[in-house]
């Protein structure tokens, strides 16, 4: 006999994917926050159809968005010509590293991602990208 029922067991996964959609749209409200109070940002919304993506527009007409995840896909390496994004980035680590509840945070090597921990341990990413 197992030691869990599978009823359990689709009742913690439901709680624990609760707990990460809620993680990703609080993160992404506070990562909004920040960037609408960025000289060089013209504008930061997040799309309530969308609420784990900030779309940024920056002063110079550049679009791009910042995407939380909490799934374990390896981020993307930096393609040719995302100097800007891999800028926001790092940006974004600088200013995570400072926030309370933050662990560790920095911008993974060669991408325009931000890998960061909290204090409890849960892990996240913040990956920079181009929009149209």
């Amino acid at each position: 006999m197992p030691l869990f029922s599978q009823d359990e067991i689709d009742a913690a996964r439901r709680r624990e994917a609760a707990r990460d959609a809620s993680l990703r749209a609080t993160t992404a409200g506070e990562v909004r926050a920040w960037l609408a109070g960025q000289d060089d940002v013209a504008d930061a919304q997040v799309h309530p159809d969308a609420p784990a993506t900030v779309a940024v527009r920056l002063t110079d007409g550049l679009l791009l968005a910042v995407t939380v995840a909490t799934d374990d896909e390896p981020p993307r390496p930096a393609e040719p010509g995302t100097e800007a994004h891999q800028a926001l980035a790092e940006r974004i680590s600088t200013w995570l590293t400072r926030e309370t509840g933050i662990s560790q945070a920095q911008t993974l090597p060669g991408t325009t991602t931000v890998g960061a921990e909290l204090v409890d341990g849960t892990e996240f990413t913040l990956t920079v990208t181009h929009r149209a």
